[in-house]
């Protein structure tokens, strides 16, 4: 079996090559940062929507009137047994 021929790589090929590699590994590094602080951004702003909605529920609540007649529940069905 023959080996085969590789070709040889000269020390300004290799050294490109090397830049190239830590360019791209800073492009994937940069973007898992971005998208880090974006996933964190919103979870932050999703919170505070959240909170908000929830203080303006409890706010709607304490306003309401005590006058007005208490929620009805609906009434229940029948319920018929089967005749044999």
């Amino acid at each position: 079996m023959t080996r085969p021929n590789f070709i040889k790589l000269t020390d300004e090929q290799v050294r490109a090559r090397k830049r190239r590699n830590v360019a791209i590994a800073l492009g994937l590094v940069g973007f898992i940062v971005l998208v880090f602080v974006v996933t964190v951004t919103n979870l932050q702003r999703n919170t505070e929507a959240r909170k908000a909605a929830e203080a303006a529920a409890l706010a709607t609540v304490e306003r309401a009137d005590s006058a007005l007649p208490a929620a009805v529940a609906a009434p229940e069905a029948p319920v018929s047994e089967p005749t044999p």
